[in-house]
C-alpha cells in the first residue's frame, strides 16, 4: 500500500502504450468509489483498434510478464474484462 506503492504501480500502467505498439490508448487512476470497488483500489483502460491487436498483445507474454513482475509485490489481484464495442453506424441522413 501506500501512495509509493500506488505511484509505481500506476507507472508500470501508464507505461503500457509504449510496450506493446497496437494500444490506441491507456487511461488509469484511483477507484474514486471505495464503498463499490470490493478492495480493487486501481482501475485501468486499454483500448484495441481490433480484438485480434487486442490477441496479439496479449499473446506477448514476455512483455505481459514483464509489467507483472514489476507490481507483483504491490498486487493482492487482478481483473481483467475484455469488452468488444461495436461501431457506431453512421445515422441516416434521410427524412
Amino acid at each position: 500500500g501506500g501512495p509509493a506503492a500506488k505511484g509505481e504501480v500506476l507507472g508500470v500502467i501508464q507505461g503500457i502504450k509504449d510496450g506493446f505498439a497496437k494500444v490506441e490508448q491507456v487511461t488509469c487512476g484511483e477507484n474514486f468509489s471505495p464503498a463499490w470497488a470490493k478492495g480493487f483500489s486501481i482501475a485501468s483502460l486499454a483500448i484495441f483498434k481490433s480484438v485480434e491487436e487486442m490477441e496479439a498483445a496479449a499473446a506477448n507474454e514476455e512483455a505481459v510478464n514483464s509489467r507483472k513482475e514489476k507490481v507483483r509485490e504491490y498486487s493482492d489481484g487482478v481483473i481483467v474484462v475484455d469488452y468488444v464495442v461495436p461501431e457506431l453506424q453512421p445515422a441516416s441522413a434521410s427524412l
